[in-house]
């Protein structure tokens, strides 16, 4: 049993910082979606152990995310067996890049901006909009801007301005990202700092590792909206450095995970299949490419 991973873990359930039921999704998305979806409970429950997860608490999360719509359940004999629902895998998927993308160059672009600015705090339909981007005042940022997204603002009573600017100011990224933020992905690689350095190798705690790094790192990330690196400002050099950290990590435990999942892994089916995208081209140009296709 990996000590850094002990004490990790105990860390983490003492600031009260692990939800069984986000944990879980973690595991999924990670771990099982491209392996056909479908995982026994048991399996389940062996990897949350190593996590210092009780039995109770796992069945509670996933009635949980039964009664959510996340999660189907189907029972056979005295078996379970669960797998996300669509409303439980689009949010992975949706994030799916923003997680595992390599480091991000910095680049200033000829993007379009459209800014929109209301005399109410209006509350908008993002979803009849194009890269919307809203700020903490009464402004909307519309990157690379259809025609008819003005149309829809002006409606809506905004003043509009339409241009390009070469630097964005502190100040916008400071309105996008939550002023703790950068002490969150501090945080994130002094926990894992031990483990990084001596990454576990006996293979079902490498994948309780990866779960629990894929978790944290993702609980971090999507707490800052996901943006173009021209709106990120100087908080790109510092998840960048996080994300470099990420990924280094997560690629020492990836063979030793998979070859657990290959080996103890169990779907509706028998044996996981193969997964469909190899986990070791996470954090790299190639996985980028290949979500592209």
């Amino acid at each position: 049993m990996s000590k850094e991973l002990v004490n990790l873990t105990q860390q983490l359930h003492n600031s009260g910082s692990l939800k069984v039921w986000s944990l879980i999704i973690s595991f999924f998305g990670d771990s099982i979606v491209d392996r056909g979806g479908n995982i026994a409970a048991g399996t389940v429950q062996t990897v949350l152990d190593r996590l210092d997860v009780s039995d109770g608490a796992v069945r509670t999360a996933f009635s949980r995310l039964a009664n959510d719509g996340w999660i189907d359940r189907e029972k056979l004999g005295r078996r379970s067996f669960y797998q996300l629902t669509q409303e439980g895998k689009t949010p992975f998927s949706l994030a799916a890049k923003q997680i595992y993308s390599p480091v991000i160059k910095p680049q200033l672009s000829g993007d379009t901006w459209l800014l929109g600015v209301h005399q109410d705090k209006t509350v908008l339909d993002t979803t009849a909009f194009s890269n919307l981007i809203e700020l903490q005042n009464r402004s909307v940022l519309i990157l690379n801007p259809l025609s008819s997204d003005e149309v829809r603002l002006h409606k809506k009573g905004f003043l509009c301005v339409t241009g390009q600017c070469k630097e964005v100011p502190e100040w916008v990224v400071n309105q996008l990202r939550p002023a703790d933020w950068p002490d969150q992905v501090a945080s994130l690689q002094k926990a894992f700092a031990k483990l990084s350095r001596k990454p576990p190798q006996e293979p079902l705690a490498a994948l309780a590792s990866r779960t629990l790094l894929i978790h944290q790192w993702r609980r971090v990330l999507l707490r800052y909206a996901s943006l173009p690196a021209a709106l990120k400002g100087q908080s790109l050099v510092l998840e960048n450095e996080c994300r470099h950290f990420v990924g280094d990590l997560y690629h020492k435990l990836t063979t030793p995970a998979e070859s657990w999942l290959d080996e103890h892994g169990q779907s509706r089916k028998g044996s996981l299949p193969a997964a469909k995208i190899n986990p070791a081209s996470r954090f790299t140009a190639q996985y980028l490419k290949l979500n592209t296709l």
